[in-house]
C-alpha cells in the first residue's frame, strides 16, 4: 500500500478537481431532506453525516458525529479541514482509509449516472474517542444527490459502533449494488472475491440465527446435523471476518444480505 503521504495527495487531488454543476436553488431543493435526516439523527441518536463534494464540507454533522470526530470548522475556502477526523484515526488504519477514500472517489466516478445512487459502501476502522479508547466504527456511505450532469455531489454517511471485542480486527471494506446484491471487494482476499458474499445456505441459517434460533432448531427446521449447521456458522464468521454472530448479524443487515 502506498504512504500515506501519496494517498492523501491523490486524495486531495480528488477532493479540489471535483466541480459539480449546482445552483443556489439546488441547494433550496436538497434542503427539506437535510433537515429531515438531521431531526432524524437527533430522534435516534444516530452518527449521521451529509458531505458536500461541491464545496468540500458537510451540510449536515450530527451532535453525535461532532462527538466522535470533533468539529473542524471550514478553512478561508470553504473546505473542511479534515486532519481533525485523520487525527482521530488510528495510526495503523489511517493508510486503509485514505485508500478506500480514493478506491471509491475512482469507483463512483466511473459509473453511469443512472446507477450511482445504487451502491453503498461498508468499511470499518479504528476512531479514538474523548477517553483516548480506540474503538471500531462501521460506516455506511452512498451518493444522496447527483448534480445537473450526473456527477456525484451529496454523500450520506451513517456510522456505526461495532462490538468491542472487535477493536483489533483488520479493517474491512466492500462496495455492494443494493438493488442485485452484487459485490465488489476492495480486497486481495481471493475466497471473497466473489460476487455473492454467502451461500443460500448461509443466508438461510444467517437469517434464522438472527430470528432467534439455535444450532439445534436450525437443524431440525432445515432437516440438516447440528454439525452442518455449525460449519456453515464457522463458514459465515470467517467471510465476515466477524469474531461472533452479533458482528455478522451488523454485518449482513447493512449489506442487506438478510
Amino acid at each position: 500500500m502506498p504512504d500515506s503521504d501519496l494517498l492523501n495527495k491523490t486524495r486531495l487531488k480528488n477532493l479540489n478537481s471535483h466541480r459539480c454543476v449546482v445552483s443556489d436553488e439546488d441547494y433550496e431543493r436538497v434542503m427539506p431532506k437535510i433537515e429531515l435526516l438531521q431531526r432524524l439523527s437527533e430522534v435516534e441518536r444516530s452518527v449521521y453525516a451529509i458531505y458536500d463534494m461541491n464545496k468540500g464540507n458537510y451540510l449536515l454533522k450530527s451532535s453525535e458525529q461532532v462527538k466522535l470526530f470533533g468539529d473542524a470548522q471550514a478553512d478561508i475556502d470553504g473546505k473542511y479541514d479534515a486532519s481533525v477526523l485523520f487525527g482521530n484515526i488510528h495510526p495503523d488504519d489511517l493508510n486503509f482509509v485514505l485508500e478506500t477514500d480514493n478506491m471509491t472517489y475512482r469507483f463512483f466516478s466511473e459509473l453511469p449516472a443512472d446507477e450511482k445512487k445504487d451502491y453503498k459502501l461498508v468499511y470499518d476502522f479504528r476512531i479514538q474517542n474523548r477517553e483516548g479508547k480506540f474503538l471500531r466504527y462501521m460506516h455506511q456511505v452512498i451518493i444522496l444527490e447527483l448534480d445537473k450532469k450526473g456527477k456525484s455531489w451529496l454523500s450520506l454517511i451513517i456510522t456505526d459502533m461495532l462490538p468491542e471485542q472487535t477493536s483489533n480486527e483488520k479493517c474491512q471494506r466492500r462496495m455492494i449494488n443494493m438493488k442485485t446484491g452484487k459485490l465488489y471487494l476492495f480486497t486481495s482476499d481471493d475466497d471473497l472475491n466473489s460476487e455473492i458474499l454467502l451461500t443460500k445456505r448461509e443466508r438461510e441459517i444467517l437469517d434464522l440465527i438472527a430470528r432467534g434460533y439455535d444450532s439445534k432448531n436450525i437443524s431440525e427446521k432445515l432437516f440438516i446435523s447440528v454439525n452442518t449447521v455449525n460449519n456453515h456458522r464457522q463458514n459465515i464468521l470467517r467471510k465476515t471476518r466477524s469474531e461472533n454472530t452479533s458482528q455478522a448479524l451488523l454485518y449482513a443487515r447493512r449489506l442487506g444480505i438478510i
